[in-house]
């Protein structure tokens, strides 16, 4: 074997364990060299993912981008939601409970504890105030009883039908403060305890609709007219929500409606006082994201005409509010024609209520609105003959606590009285055509008496307005 000249040295264990040790480490910081360069380039791009995200946002915001096509069907799909579902809408609720209905806030009367008014020269059963006209209120709880018992007389003759009704309170409610009502400086009744009074005297199963919280909510707000009894468009929307959510529907939105205006609304009291004559009156009311028609009756026995839930052609001055309907009239029906639910409602109504009943057009496929003072049919067989399951009665106060109107609404029971087969046409007969609503309370002389002696609250708080002679164009006759 051939001697190795320059044999590699012997390394000691020492040695082996220094140089592995050595590797080990140098491995180790690679290791965590890459591992810190890693999180840092994660770390950088989350950074400008946010910063992107932040940026776009940003420019989103400043030049006012709108949301992407998706999210815009979304919303359209809301706005249109009510007239096209066949069931209880996305963000219905449950219906309030009786008991719940009658529980009354009290209203938060701005008072700067010293200001007073004073009567209207012109009537006496109007208060000049801050430069509004408000009709004084004095029923009793017997015309109270009364009214709730002619209520409850139509659910006992018509068990199958759900019966609701909304007793609207007026303008003075809302801004008279209390302090004068209290110190006897002003003469009126407190009309939360006369509207608890007639819900709590129901004989039979109605269902009380409370809007007295609603518009107490909102009474800084332009809920009513400085020149006229009636609440304006807005109060009667806040009306119709309250009617909404005690009921288990959904409230159209006004934000996806277009608002119209009449301004120069001289109402009934417009007159009364000096203070008031700068103080004239705008009508608001709204066009709806769904298609409407309408036909109306302009006088007992006619033929139905179409309409519209509109006069649009009404102009300023003392008849602007007839753009509700075109004003009264005996029988009026709305109709939405994009829903298809087939939900019907009628609705048994006074003047104050024209600015309420193109709301229900939202939850309702067709709304049929009845004036007692002028409709001499018979509202069950009507009910019957448009395969109508639900009826709204709603009147103001004053109406709510009068012995004639709730002689009026049991004439609309009677037995005796007509009706138009469906609401496309008059009685085959024409009969009652001239006829007056209050001759149908006949029917019930045999306890009229009692009626009687019912103290008649008088609720004609302002001089009439009657719009139920307009033309069919929806012109006014006056």
């Amino acid at each position: 074997m051939p001697y190795d000249q320059n044999p590699e040295p012997r390394r000691s264990s020492s040695d082996l364990r220094r140089n592995r040790a050595a590797a080990k480490a140098k491995k180790d910081r690679k290791r965590k060299l890459l591992i810190r360069r890693t999180i840092i380039v994660v770390v950088c791009a989350l950074i400008l993912f946010l910063a992107i995200f932040l940026f776009v946002q940003l420019i989103k915001l400043i030049f006012g981008i709108g949301k992407n096509n998706d999210a815009q069907k979304e919303d359209t799909q809301k706005i249109y939601s009510l007239a096209s579902e066949t069931t209880a809408p996305e963000g219905s609720t449950e219906p309030v409970s009786n008991s719940e209905a009658k529980n009354f806030v009290t209203p938060q009367i701005p008072d700067d504890q010293n200001s007073t008014g004073h009567l209207s020269e012109y009537d006496s059963s109007v208060y000049i105030y801050n430069n509004m006209a408000l009709p004084l209120f004095n029923g009793t709880d017997a015309s109270a009883g009364d009214y709730a018992k002619a209520v409850s007389e139509f659910k006992k003759s018509a068990p199958e039908y759900t019966v609701y009704n909304m007793v609207v309170p007026n303008h003075t409610e809302f801004a008279l403060p209390r302090r004068l009502i209290d110190d006897n400086t002003v003469s009126t009744v407190v009309q939360a305890n006369n509207i608890k009074k007639i819900y709590e005297s129901y004989t039979e199963d109605v269902k009380p609709i409370n809007c007295y919280n609603s518009l107490a909510e909102h009474l800084s707000e332009y809920i009513y007219f400085n020149t006229d009894s009636k609440w304006t468009g807005q109060g009667a929307y806040y009306a119709y929500q309250a009617f909404c959510a005690q009921t288990g529907q959904q409230a159209l939105d006004l934000s996806t409606c277009t608002e119209k205006s009449i301004s120069g609304f001289e109402g009934a009291y417009a007159g009364y006082d000096e203070s008031l004559s700068s103080k004239l009156d705008t009508v608001n009311y709204w066009l709806f994201p769904y298609s409407t028609h309408a036909t109306r009756m302009a006088q007992m026995g006619d033929e139905m005409q179409e309409s519209s839930l509109y006069y649009e052609s009404e102009s300023s001055g003392s008849l602007a509010f007839g753009v509700f309907l075109s004003g009264d009239s005996p029988l009026f029906v709305a109709y939405n024609d994009t829903m298809t639910n087939g939900k019907k409602i009628a609705v048994v109504k006074d003047t104050n209520a024209n600015a309420f009943v193109p709301f229900l057009t939202n939850n309702y496929k067709e709304v049929h609105v009845i004036d007692p003072s002028q409709w001499t049919g018979n509202l069950k067989s009507y009910m019957q003959d448009n395969g109508i399951d639900e009826v709204l009665f709603i009147n103001t106060v004053e109406n709510a606590n009068s012995a004639d109107y709730a002689r009026t609404l049991r004439g609309i029971y009677s037995s005796s009285a007509t009706t138009p087969t469906t609401a496309d046409g008059a009685n085959a007969d024409g009969a009652n055509a001239d006829g007056a609503a209050g001759d149908n309370a006949d029917a019930y002389s045999d306890d009229g008496a009692d009626y009687e002696e019912t103290p008649d609250y008088d609720y004609e708080e302002t001089p009439e307005e009657d719009y139920g002679d307009q033309e069919e164009n929806g012109e006014n006759a006056e």
